[in-house]
């Protein structure tokens, strides 16, 4: 793989003009160059000719979330004002006109380089898979060191995943979904001895969509709370997402997500991943 990165880069050496980002999507190794003008946040970049592109496989934090500006200043580092590579997969666009690609420079595959360093996790989205095996690869050996997004919770009397688990999840609603909010839940519960502050803990699933925060909120050691999608009154027992915004407001994919649980200082609770219905 890395002879092949070396064949383009030295071609754009060679030939040392800006060339215009061919948006084909007839072939899945199509290649192009383009000089990246601004970052946009840790997984957008924007063209010299102001298209803005979308690196294909990967999620970064968004703003407002744990690492978003260190996952934002790393991609700049690494592409702005810098002739890149950009290579299709097989859809061209995303639903907001973005172009979906792979970036590559200096040898580097940028978008596999950015889950190394623990600064986005791996976001698949159907028919474009072309590097899942190495971006999973890569992400499993990124949780296994605790690398920035992946950082947990240290120290006595923690509540890490010792203490908070997963004793059910609905995330396929009967019916349909998105007409079924409260038909999908998640169920945690405190294994620990001791009670566990929740309060301003987050709970997101592998997407961009806004995660939700918890209110004041103390789970007690031995007791379970229950997260519904839709819109509901809080109690002791219960807690409601109330997701809106979109055309359909279900958060849970059907086909397999993970569901990200962190602490009020951004520290990774619970990664937990399903397959979903095959």
């Amino acid at each position: 793989m890395k002879d092949n990165y070396k064949f383009w880069m030295l071609l754009l050496v060679i030939l040392g003009t800006s060339f215009i980002l061919n948006t084909a999507t007839s072939s899945q190794n199509n290649k192009s160059v383009a000089l990246v003008s601004k970052v946009i946040d840790g997984d957008t970049v924007e063209l010299q000719n102001n298209i803005e592109v979308r690196l294909l496989g990967i999620n970064a934090p968004e703003r407002g979330q744990p690492y978003y500006q260190e996952a934002t200043t790393r991609l700049r580092e690494l592409v702005e004002g810098k002739k890149v590579i950009f290579e299709n997969d097989i859809q061209d666009k995303d639903r907001y006109g973005r172009l979906l690609r792979y970036l590559f420079i200096n040898d580097s595959f940028v978008n596999l380089q950015l889950v190394e360093e623990g600064y986005a996790t791996v976001y698949i989205i159907s028919p474009n898979k072309k590097y899942e095996t190495d971006l999973r690869n890569t992400e499993n050996e990124t949780k296994t060191l605790k690398v920035n997004i992946w950082k947990q919770p240290m120290g006595e009397n923690v509540c890490d995943s010792k203490c908070m688990g997963i004793s059910y999840f609905k995330w396929d609603a009967e019916g349909n979904d998105c007409d079924n909010l409260n038909g999908e839940y998640v169920t945690f519960t405190n294994a620990c001895s001791y009670s566990c502050d929740l309060t301003n803990w987050t709970v997101k699933d592998e997407s961009s969509r806004k995660p939700y925060l918890f209110p004041s909120f103390v789970l007690e050691s031995g007791k379970a709370i229950t997260l519904y999608t839709g819109c509901g009154s809080n109690t002791q027992t219960q807690l409601y997402w109330c997701s809106s915004g979109g055309s359909c407001n279900a958060i849970w994919n059907n086909g397999g997500d993970t569901l990200y649980l962190r602490n009020s200082n951004g520290e990774l609770v619970l990664a937990y991943p399903y397959t979903g219905l095959l």
